[in-house]
């Protein structure tokens, strides 16, 4: 027997040996470790892959047919290295975790030579939940903890044991596949002791890397679950408040650790949220717990009511506490604590019948009663009475046809139990005490948001103190139809907006408007607001507001604009409102607040018409555009002309060009033109076009700063300032010069520089007239006769002459020459004219070479270089001087006295035909006067005053009774008149002022001892004796003659100019101190004017009969102690003989009859007319 298994023993060895032979020769190859892997995170590892070279199938293959695979996927080339012809080696840096990789060894990517798996992990951690619990503290404990997440899977191991230790308790472990922890169940078979109050626990958790055991000490006592609460009692409700009464668990008896209560409520009006009553008054007796609940919300109202309980003890955790023991009991009924809410104009007066009257409804839970709540309404009228009474169960009353007085609403709550102690009130004033409504102009919906805009109402008698918003569901589209409560809230006056939120879809508005407890009432929205998504065409848009750079625009959206989010604003300028097409690209700019109702377009061009649209956008798209509004900017002052340049400049003008302005900024435009000060205004037909302009009459030589604006409505800026200089022109003429004696009888010629020179007055020329006519170029304004003259006797008479004289060239010079200063052009010209160094003086009169030049009959002038050009200035008037002679001429002085009485005699013979006329003066008389006749004093016109001082009529009126003056001295001055004209003697010579027309100052005119100064000897006595010691040349005759034919040449002047005349010709024909005639009085209409004339009297007209009283004229011909006389009084001087012998003839009448004066009678004055024959 023992044979026979031997013999097969040996035989199925051998068969198990050859079989392992043929399975090897089969084989593939084989992967090193032939065992799984384990390695920690980060760690490294290595498998090789081996190819049987022996195997039939891998005969054809060598290492470079083998590749590592991680499932199907080839792992990276760069792991994956070759040993030799049959090996590969696949080598892993810093290893992820993972439970297990599967890594597969393939030839030819077809056929797997093996599989190994590697697992990658870490060492066992630490468990942090750990933690047991003893439901009832009845018959078992119960431990748990959540094993650490590893890769690589942990065994773990439970014990526990008592102190002192007996016995170690091995726990049994297991997977709650609820929750996912590991569980241990102690009861009493495996140790459980509901007396021991720590369990001391060691938990060991074991893998491939390493083993950790932890160690806690549990509390017993402080992890039991307690038992409900058992007999959940309510007692003693109230309204407002019950007693709870529970208890405890009787094994609980001897526990040695107290409870934690835990007391909930749950109402119908709670919303599912159970409220914690607070545990204080909580009492215990023995195992009775009694709880109090107070100030319970809701009277009439169910309440539930949940108990439970948890040891008390530091440990934490929802599971600690017991399961809820509940119970349910009633509030009772009470009357309502509240009337309902109301606001400042919580009325609605929509025409004259309705009256609406709004509060917001208490909640159910205020009712305080489970039915027969409603509302109690009483109307008082302004007087106090009760009107009536009302019920009504909802949150609005409308009233028809109330008196249009002051009423107020008295509203309380009320159910079976009662009414509200409090009342709320409405006021509701009369008509003409409301306030005007507020105006709702937009209403916009976005998302569950809704925003309302007013605007305050137009007329404010009182001032706005706040406004009253509004809102409530409505399920119609009626604007003040309400689904439920009304609500609203008060709003600051500066306010005009309300945005809510978070409420219905369809919402209802109103607005109030108050001032204190009077209000507008409530103006509903036109529509009702709702959430819609489609966007359509903005139907009005307008200008609110335009300039010349800015336009307003202003929009309003319609009730059901509520889906965008914002605007797209296109404009740009137009050709045509016909066309409409864009001259440039269009603009658009995107309004991203859809409450905005208004935008200001800025940086517009003035004058040009542009295009508006506006379109509303949503966050999906854009709606169409707004119908387009064509408007045109206001005209604005233009941009300055552009490249203004001079292109002619001569003596007396500048002609201009310029560019038009780049932007006219208006339809009509002109430009104005300054220069020095000055400015000329220049129209153009058509402003876009180039403007040439010409300043005239300018001054020669004178430098000009000329800017250019252009104007519209206001005008623009100034162009860049061109300066241009006129070129030399004429001087103008010079004043008289005056004359200065020196030592040696030579005289000095002085004068004045033009007063405008028209150029540098390169020099100036001296003409000097006597009996031939020599003329001098001088560089100064003053020179010294080279020698005496009135000496060699061959002229009588000297006149002195003087014009400036400017030096322009021509050629291609000129522009530089322009450019130089004075002095520079003097050194230039020099150069170019070395003439002007040797006839050109400068101290005496004259150079030597131009007077010997002169004497041959050839002036230098009048050669001129060609480049050279004179602008000569006109004569100055002419300075006379007279010689006189040494001997006496019998001949001459006999002639002169001739003339001198021949004129005597012809101005009596024509005073005395003039006197003759006032005997034909016919007085009127009117009716019921005798001796007086006229009714007013005379007007102080029309009469003329004869030598004799005799008066004539308007018609019979002398223009001038005596010739002496000239038409020039009627133009002088006061001054002029009464101060003396240069003089000086040289030799007995004098020199006096042929001049009519250049005025000269008065420190010209007077001496240094004063102006005017009166002297005892009269002009005549003094003129006498001169021509007996000197007598008169023939020229000077001549000049005498002359000037008063001149005279009398002009007595067909103007009336005032003739009186003028008069009384200057009357006050020289009284020269002296003895003659003295009555002069009329003469009241002038000339205001002040007539004072800065002369003293003498002007002429009157006798229209009534009335003559004025004659006054004396005093007045004398002031004659200068140093020589300066006047021309006048030199042209009366030959008219001495003849006035004297009138004068003496006169004043023998004068002392037959006296001058009459005041009203007179037709008797009186033909008897004074008679004494005068």
């Amino acid at each position: 027997m023992n044979r026979i298994v031997f013999v097969v023993l040996i035989c199925w060895v051998s068969c198990v040996t050859s079989k392992n032979r043929l399975e090897n020769a089969a084989a593939l190859g084989w992967i090193i470790p032939t065992e799984p892997i384990y390695r920690e995170v980060n760690d490294s590892f290595s498998l090789q892959c081996t190819l049987n070279m022996r195997s039939a199938e891998a005969r054809w293959s060598n290492s470079s047919n083998l590749m590592f695979f991680q499932g199907d996927v080839p792992v990276p080339r760069e792991q994956v290295k070759i040993l030799n012809d049959s090996t590969i080696e696949l080598v892993v840096e810093k290893a992820d975790p993972h439970m297990n990789f599967a890594y597969t060894c393939k030839v030819n990517d077809t056929q797997g030579v093996g599989i190994r798996s590697v697992y990658i992990g870490h060492k066992p951690r630490e468990v942090k939940d750990f933690k047991c619990r003893a439901p009832l503290w009845d018959k078992h404990m119960e431990c748990t903890f959540t094993p650490d997440p590893n890769s690589m899977a942990a065994t773990y191991e439970l014990v526990f044991y008592f102190k002192p230790i007996i016995q170690n308790f091995t726990c049994k472990l297991e997977t709650d596949d609820q929750t996912n922890l590991t569980k241990c169940i102690i009861n009493v078979d495996t140790g459980y002791r509901n007396v021991n109050e720590k369990y001391y626990f060691i938990l060991t958790a074991s893998n491939h890397l390493g083993t950790l055991s932890q160690r806690f000490i549990i509390n017993h006592f402080d992890v039991v679950i307690p038992h409900p609460p058992i007999g959940c009692v309510i007692e003693d409700v109230t309204s407002n408040s019950a007693v709870l009464k529970w208890s405890k668990w009787y094994k609980y008896d001897g526990f040695s650790r107290n409870f934690i209560c835990e007391v909930k409520l749950l109402s119908i009006f709670d919303n599912n949220v159970w409220r914690t009553v607070n545990n204080e008054g909580l009492q215990l007796n023995h195992r009775v717990y009694t709880l109090p609940l107070r100030n319970l919300p809701y009277a009439a109202t169910p309440y539930d009511v949940r108990i439970r309980m948890r040891t008390n003890s530091t440990e934490t955790g929802s599971d600690l506490w017991s399961n809820h023991t509940s119970c349910l009991f009633d509030t009772l009924p009470r009357k309502p604590d509240m009337p309902p809410e109301v606001a400042i104009g919580a009325f609605e007066n929509s025409n004259e019948h309705h009256l609406f009257i709004y509060w917001r409804e208490l909640d159910d839970w205020q009712h305080n009663a489970r039915s027969g709540f409603h509302y109690n309404i009483t109307l008082i009228d302004q007087h106090g009475r009760i009107v009536e009474h009302l019920n009504t169960t909802g949150g609005m009353i409308d009233r028809h046809h109330l008196v249009d007085m002051n009423y107020t609403f008295v509203i309380k709550s009320a159910n079976p139990e009662g009414m509200s102690e409090q009342a709320s009130k409405v006021f509701v004033p009369a008509r003409r005490h409301r306030l005007d409504k507020p105006s709702i102009d937009k209403l916009l919906s976005d998302s569950g948001k809704f925003t309302l805009s007013w605007k305050p109402p137009s007329r404010i008698y009182s001032p706005i103190t706040s406004y009253t918003v509004f809102w409530c569901n409505t399920t119609s589209n009626s604007p003040n139809d309400c689904n439920g409560s009304i609500n609203f809230t008060s709003v600051a006056a500066d306010q005009t907006t309300f945005v809510l939120s978070d409420v219905g879809s369809t919402i209802n508005f109103a607005v109030a408007a108050n001032a204190g407890r009077v209000s507008s009432g409530m103006v509903w929205a036109a529509c009702t607001a709702t959430h819609k998504t489609d966007i359509g065409k903005l139907k009005t848009i307008w200008i609110s507001e335009m300039d010349s750079s800015q336009i307003h625009l202003k929009w309003k959206t319609e009730c059901v604009d509520v889906a965008h989010v914002g605007y797209m604003i296109y404009y740009c300028s137009i050709s045509s409102p016909r066309t409409l097409g864009c001259k440039e690209p269009e603009m658009k700019i995107n309004v991203t607040d859809k409450t905005l109702d208004h935008f200001l377009l800025e940086n517009l061009h003035p004058y040009v018409t542009y295009k508006i649209e506006i379109a509303m956008y949503s966050d999906t798209h854009i709606g169409p555009r707004s119908v387009p509004l064509v408007n045109t900017t206001m005209e604005a002052a233009p941009s300055p002309p552009r490249n203004l340049v001079t292109e002619r400049v001569t003596n007396n003008s500048i002609s201009l060009h310029w560019e038009p302005p780049a932007h006219i900024n208006g339809g009509k435009m002109f430009y104005w033109v300054f220069y020095n000060g000055q400015f000329l205004k220049h129209d153009v037909e058509e402003p876009s076009t180039n403007v040439t302009f010409t300043l005239d009459n300018l001054d020669a030589f004178t430098e000009y700063n000329i800017t250019v604006t252009a104007e519209t409505v206001k005008p623009s800026n100034s162009t860049e300032p061109v300066h241009a200089r006129t070129l030399v022109g004429n001087p103008l003429v010079i004043g008289q010069p005056s004359t200065n004696s020196s030592n040696d009888s030579k005289l000095t010629i002085g004068w004045n520089s033009p007063s405008k020179p028209s150029g540098c007055v390169e020099f100036y020329e001296l003409k000097v007239k006597a009996n031939q006519i020599i003329v001098y170029q001088q560089r100064k304004t003053e020179c010294q006769l080279r020698e005496p003259i009135c000496q060699n006797r061959d002229s009588s008479k000297y006149e002195f002459l003087v014009r400036a004289v400017n030096v322009d060239v021509t050629g291609p010079i000129k522009t530089a020459f322009e450019e130089l200063s004075c002095s520079d052009r003097w050194t230039e010209l020099n150069n170019m004219w070395p003439e002007l160094k040797r006839f050109v003086a400068h101290a005496e009169c004259g150079t030597s070479d131009a007077i010997a030049m002169q004497s041959n009959g050839y002036s230098w002038l009048s050669e001129l270089p060609p480049n050279i050009r004179l602008h000569y200035g006109p004569w100055s008037e002419p300075l006379a001087h007279w010689c006189s002679m040494e001997s006496k001429n019998t001949l001459a002085l006999f002639i002169l006295v001739g003339i001198a009485i021949a004129s005597g005699i012809a101005m009596f013979s024509y005073s005395y035909v003039k006197v003759k006329h006032v005997l034909q003066v016919k007085v009127i008389i009117p009716d019921g006067l005798n001796d007086i006749t006229g009714s007013g004093k005379p007007s102080g016109f029309g009469a003329v005053i004869g030598p004799a001082g005799i008066i004539f009529t308007e018609h019979h009126r002398v223009d001038h009774i005596i010739t002496g003056g000239s038409t020039k001295e009627a133009s002088y001055s006061k001054e002029q008149n009464q101060c003396l004209l240069p003089s000086s003697s040289s030799s007995g010579g004098s020199i006096a002022d042929l001049s009519s027309h250049e005025p000269r100052s008065s420190a010209d005119y007077c001496s240094n001892s004063g102006c005017c100064e009166d002297d005892s000897t009269s002009f005549y006595d003094q003129e006498a004796e001169r021509q007996d010691l000197h007598g008169y040349s023939d020229d000077t005759t001549e000049s005498i003659e002359n000037s008063h034919e001149t005279h009398q040449g002009s007595s067909t002047s103007s009336r005032s100019a003739a009186n003028d005349d008069l009384g200057s010709s009357f006050g020289r024909t009284n020269l002296g101190t003895v003659n003295h005639l009555p002069i009329m009085p003469v009241t002038s209409m000339e205001g002040k004017s007539s004072q800065n004339r002369s003293s003498s009297a002007m002429p009157i007209t006798v229209t009534s009969g009335y003559v004025p009283a004659p006054v004396v004229n005093t007045v004398k011909q002031p004659i200068s102690s140093n020589g300066y006389l006047q021309i006048g009084a030199l042209n009366n001087g030959g008219m001495m003989a003849p006035l004297d012998t009138m004068q003496k003839s006169y004043n023998a009448k004068m002392a037959a009859a006296a001058p009459i004066s005041g009203y007179v009678t037709h008797k009186q004055l033909s008897d004074y007319g008679q004494h005068l024959k």
